[in-house]
C-alpha cells in the first residue's frame, strides 16, 4: 500500500479530531446536567404554589370519618294510594367523637327532618340506588343549610325495609 504524499494519513486525522470531539461534549454534558437540575429545582419549588392552589379550589377534601352517630330507627308511612310505609335506620359519620356530640344535641331536630324528606319520598326514588344516593345527598345537604350542622360529613342507612 502506497501512500500519497499530499494525502494525509487517516489514522492521523482521526486521532487528532478525537480530541476536539471529546473537549465539546464534556461542557456540553455538564450544561446539560446543570439545565436540568435547575429546572427540576424550579419544578419542585415553585410547581406546588402554582399548581397546588388550582387543585385545591378544583376538589375539596372531605374530612375523614372517625365516629358514627345512631340516630335509631325510623317509621314513615309513605305517600300513595296503597298503605306503604318505611323502616329506616339512620347513621351519621363525622370526624371525631367530640362531633357526635354536638350531633346527639340536635337528636330531635334531625329526627324531624327525617321524616320529613323520607314521608315525602316517593316509592320509585326510594327502591332505586341512584334514588337512594339521592337521597343520602339531599338529607346532608338540609343538615348543613337548614340545621348548620358543617360537622355532618356522611348519612348511612343501617337498615332500609319498605312495606
Amino acid at each position: 500500500m502506497s501512500v500519497t504524499k499530499g494525502a494525509p494519513d487517516i489514522s492521523t486525522l482521526t486521532a487528532a479530531a478525537a480530541p476536539k470531539k471529546r473537549s465539546l461534549l464534556v461542557p456540553v454534558l455538564i450544561g446539560t446536567i446543570v439545565m436540568g437540575a435547575a429546572g427540576a429545582g424550579g419544578w419542585f419549588f415553585l410547581g406546588p404554589k402554582f399548581l397546588g392552589t388550582a387543585q385545591a379550589k378544583a376538589a375539596p377534601v372531605e374530612p375523614a370519618v372517625k365516629h358514627t352517630v345512631p340516630l335509631g330507627p325510623i317509621v314513615v308511612n309513605l305517600p300513595g294510594e296503597t298503605r306503604r310505609y318505611l323502616r329506616v335506620g339512620v347513621s351519621l359519620g363525622v370526624p371525631g367523637n367530640a362531633d357526635g356530640k354536638e350531633i346527639d344535641e340536635h337528636k330531635s331536630q334531625l329526627l324531624d327532618l327525617l321524616i320529613s324528606v323520607f314521608s315525602a319520598s316517593e316509592i320509585a326514588k326510594l327502591i332505586s340506588d341512584e334514588g337512594k344516593t339521592e337521597l343520602k345527598e339531599e338529607l346532608l345537604k338540609r343538615m348543613h343549610e337548614e340545621l348548620h350542622l358543617k360537622k355532618v360529613v356522611r348519612v348511612y342507612f343501617t337498615e332500609f325495609v319498605i312495606q
